[in-house]
């Protein structure tokens, strides 16, 4: 099994009339405002966003049933594996492509930088990277007022 391509995107959708794939969205970088006064500029955060990364896998060997081991990681900038899932998908002999939807719910950040999401695939005994998928966050830090209008 082969990796073609892997995209992050807000959400995506298959038409199963025809089978085809339409991707919205795609992210590539995050602008953050937070306020100063609800968190630590020092602990991991949890931004409540909701995206999906899609994948698309060729079968070379598809005259028999196979399956496909997949790892995922979030790497904030400094390389810490901030996140990590695990998938083991069943594929039927006949299928010559194959597209999966991973939705991940929350965006641990620790600092502004660039993040990775990191797709690997189980070959034999080991993970084996197929993918390195860039995510610029950037953070700011304000104080948010809450002003109440009066009349």
């Amino acid at each position: 099994m082969k990796h073609i391509w892997s995209i992050i995107c807000e959400k995506s959708s298959i038409d199963f009339e025809t089978n085809l794939l339409s991707i919205f969205s795609c992210l590539e970088e995050l602008k953050l405002v937070i306020d100063e006064t609800q968190v630590s500029k020092t602990e991991k955060l949890i931004i409540p966003v909701n995206f999906q990364i899609v994948s698309f896998w060729s079968i070379e060997n598809f005259s028999q049933d196979t399956s496909l081991e997949i790892k995922g990681e979030l790497l904030d900038p400094q390389g810490t594996v901030l996140n990590e899932f695990q998938n083991t998908l069943q594929i039927k002999a006949g299928v010559k492509r194959f597209r999966n939807r991973t939705n991940v719910q929350g965006l641990p950040v620790t600092k502004s930088g660039r993040y990775y999401f990191r797709i690997s695939q189980k070959d034999k005994n080991k993970f084996i990277v197929v993918a390195n998928l860039p995510l610029d966050i950037d953070l700011s830090y304000k104080l948010l007022e809450n002003k109440v209008v009066q009349n």
